[in-house]
């Protein structure tokens, strides 16, 4: 680099850094000092010294703050399961109706017993549509137009109904083959005595949805034994 004579100006520090660094050729009028190596690897030294003791001292704080986060969650977590169990619990209690005034008369027919069963399950639908509409005055449910219709339960004892209450009718159209909306129950008649009990069956959101089996909350056992 070229020395200093009386005609040569000091260099700013940008031009010094520039010339080390051989992006910027000085001048043959301007002073550039030889690179300080020396004290540049003392604080090099010192610069590694004082980042290790900074992460020494930082890095069991992050992970500590990331337990404590992580562990937070998790409360959070269960404090949400716990609500959404008893939510869905409330949601799905069961209703218990008598209708022994429907039930045959000894030694009646099969047909007079197919009649009163079908009589009882009229009144299961019955019930499940004015048990909806409280459910609406309530302010649990949207709507509910009705009927109810109620269809033996797959993989269920007899007596065990799948039912479904609409609330609304999708009409036909070009692009829609059309049906309806509305909420499932689930419905047990107990053809001995004529009582029945049914629950309102919590639904999960997205046709698609595979909910896990761990934090589903069962139906209660009177509405599916």
């Amino acid at each position: 680099m070229p020395t200093a004579t009386g005609n040569q100006r000091k260099a700013s520090v940008f031009e010094i850094v520039g010339a080390w660094l051989h992006i910027w050729t000085a001048p043959r009028d301007v002073e550039i000092p030889p690179v300080p190596w020396r004290k540049l690897l003392v604080w090099t030294g010192v610069g590694a010294v004082v980042l290790a003791a900074a992460l020494a001292f930082a890095i069991p704080r992050i992970n500590d703050t990331k337990a404590e986060r992580a562990a937070q969650a998790q409360a959070e977590e269960a404090r949400a399961a716990a609500a959404n169990r008893e939510r869905a619990l409330k949601v799905m209690e069961p209703r218990f109706r008598s209708a022994k005034a429907l039930a045959p008369a000894a030694g009646a027919s099969a047909a007079e017993v197919a009649a009163a069963r079908d009589a009882l399950l009229r009144d299961v639908e019955s019930a499940i549509t004015a048990d909806a509409k409280k459910r609406v005055a309530t302010g649990e449910l949207s709507s509910v137009r009705g009927p109810t219709t109620c269809e033996p339960a797959q993989a269920a004892r007899e007596g065990v109904f799948d039912c479904f209450t609409v609330a609304r009718v999708v009409p036909r159209s070009e692009t829609s083959s059309g049906g309806a909306i509305g909420y499932p129950y689930r419905a047990a008649l107990d053809y001995r005595d004529f009582t029945y009990a049914f629950c309102r069956v919590e639904q999960f959101p997205g046709e698609k949805l595979v909910p896990d089996p761990s934090k589903v909350v069962q139906i209660p056992a009177a509405c599916r034994k």
